[in-house]
């Protein structure tokens, strides 16, 4: 056998992400005190990059104009509208990623077997810048208002804290694998769409056009495929704790089963059971048979098998996170500004007055920046030279910046106003009037990838005539009621209602609760009270209960 040695050369691509792109990536995230302190680092680094002073005469000339831009009035009519609109273009497209995942498990848990049963209905699976002028007025009757009359974060709720989470978890273990810029982002745009349960819930093919909609902007050679996602989806699903990544529960499930050793008794029939989808957690043994040819003496005990894993593994992560029911400090600074405004509407014989929600964001906290117009000038076209390069490139930096900060508030104040339409019943009423709301809805409206806004609504607080809140204390699962649906975050606030003010001599057992609510249309199960319950850290009735 002959060797040779020689040179070759290989064709590759690879994509890069420009540091400007990372850095409207960044924008996004960044709290209003985070937002400051880049400023301030971008000004200390970037001459041709300048503070706006508010006695600067560009600034007051253009000042109403920036006010316009950046404030939304709502109207109960031009609401009623475009939720009309969107509920039937979106409704056939509408997905709920609530605690379904979790609602099967139970099932699955606590279901008996029935050897005769045919079928089931049971599902198993889920599937220049400035701001407006700022009212000081507007701002403390706002402030002022029911600040009691506040909801409670529930145990599935989406929460805004910044102590460790499920997220927090998997994406200190990314960083001792071998990512490439492109894996990175891929990485980040996934885990923003990571639950509090460890679940990703994002359509791939959604993804990837929001791939070829950023490589169309920023001029990317090249685009990401569906395989690099799948690859970095895999890479997530490999770290602690074992489960975590999967898009739904038999995925979690099935990542569980193929950890164990392989010699493990019934596996191999547990992950057929795993195909059953609707029919698994009916433990109906003949429509299993039917529908994935196992014995039926075998199904039992690979059903016991399944009931061993974990079906919610970020559960530690949520049970750990802080109490998000207490008063915000006061020093905490709104990003977001809600007023109401009221309209005479005149009639024959009576004057009605019109709702509505004044949404704008807060100035104090929006950086008002401009390009130094006296080195700008500077800049030559045709020369190289090191000094002309260097302004060149500072000048487009700050440009962009400029930009970046621009199009994080315009889109800050889309969501905000988006969420307001949606949670008026609350402004009005209070937590026991919130609506059920998920990621995606608020994406669909403003045209928006999910993971944007869940990047836009981190670290973002609102002031509402409730009281200073955390965006994402908007967002809850839901609960089917006679009524309709109803938002675990409005059940936290009537469990807490009525233990307020039940006899201290004889508190309400987790039953009762149940009861009072079931007469009021929600049907939830004891165990569920319980869980609402312990999220508010309120003991049970034998703790509760005061002796005399």
């Amino acid at each position: 056998m002959s060797m040779s040695f020689g040179l070759a050369s290989t064709l590759s691509t690879s994509q890069k992400l420009t540091p400007q792109m990372q850095q409207a990536i960044k924008l996004l995230q960044l709290s209003s005190l985070e937002l400051a302190q880049e400023v301030q680092a971008k000004l200390d680094s970037n001459p041709l990059l300048e503070r706006i002073e508010e006695d600067d005469d560009e600034y007051e000339n253009n000042r109403d104009d920036r006010a316009d831009e950046l404030s939304e009035s709502l109207t109960l009519d031009s609401w009623n509208q475009s939720s009309s609109d969107a509920s039937s273009a979106g409704s056939d497209n509408h997905t709920d990623y609530g605690d379904d995942s979790t609602d099967s498990w139970e099932k699955l848990q606590q279901s008996r077997i029935d050897d005769g049963a045919m079928d089931s209905d049971s599902s198993f699976d889920t599937d220049s810048f400035d701001a407006s002028s700022f009212d000081k007025e507007n701002y403390a009757s706002t402030s002022t208002g029911a600040g009691n009359n506040r909801g409670d974060e529930d145990f599935d709720s989406y929460q805004g804290g910044t102590s460790s989470t499920i997220k927090d978890h998997v994406r200190w273990q990314l960083n001792f694998k071998r990512l490439s810029e492109t894996d990175t982002l891929i990485a980040e745009y996934l885990m923003d769409s990571m639950d509090d349960m460890g679940f990703i819930r994002i359509d791939i093919d959604e993804l990837l056009q929001s791939f070829d909609t950023m490589a169309n902007f920023y001029q990317w050679d090249e685009r990401v495929e569906y395989d690099e996602v799948m690859a970095v989806l895999r890479m997530i699903q490999s770290c602690d704790p074992i489960g975590v990544g999967a898009r739904h529960l038999s995925e979690c499930l099935a990542i569980q089963l193929s950890k164990l050793d392989a010699n493990t008794a019934y596996l191999k029939e547990a992950k057929a059971l795993l195909t059953a989808g609707e029919l698994l957690v009916s433990n109906n043994i003949k429509a299993l048979t039917e529908r994935t040819g196992l014995a039926p003496e075998n199904i039992t005990p690979a059903l016991n098998l399944l009931r061993t894993l974990n079906p919610s593994p970020g559960l530690l992560f949520q049970i750990n996170q802080p109490d998000y029911t207490q008063q915000p400090d006061s020093y905490d600074i709104p990003d977001v500004l809600v007023t109401p405004i009221r309209s005479r509407k005149a009639t024959a014989n009576t004057e009605a007055l019109e709702d509505g929600w004044h949404v704008r964001l807060n100035p104090d906290t929006l950086p008002k920046l401009r390009v130094n117009q006296e080195y700008a000038n500077l800049v030559k076209r045709g020369d190289d030279s090191p000094d002309n390069q260097y302004l060149r490139e500072n000048l487009t930096d700050a440009r962009l910046f400029i930009r970046s900060i621009e199009e994080r508030n315009q889109n800050l104040l889309k969501v905000a106003t988006s969420i307001v339409r949606y949670q008026q019943e609350f402004l009005q009423h209070g937590a026991t009037a919130m609506q059920p709301l998920i990621l995606k809805a608020i994406a669909e409206e403003v045209n928006l990838h999910e993971s944007t806004v869940s990047r836009l609504t981190t670290s973002k607080t609102i002031l509402t005539p409730q009281g200073l809140f955390s965006l994402k204390h908007f967002f809850s699962s839901h609960v089917s009621s006679s009524d309709g649906d109803i938002s675990s975050t409005a059940i936290s606030a009537m469990i807490k209602k009525l233990i307020a003010d039940e006899d201290p001599k004889k508190p309400l057992s987790d039953s009762r609760i149940q009861k009072e609510l079931l007469a009021d249309g929600i049907d939830i199960a004891r165990r569920t009270v319980a869980k609402y319950r312990e999220a508010m850290n309120i003991g049970s009735s034998t703790q509760r209960k005061q002796k005399y």
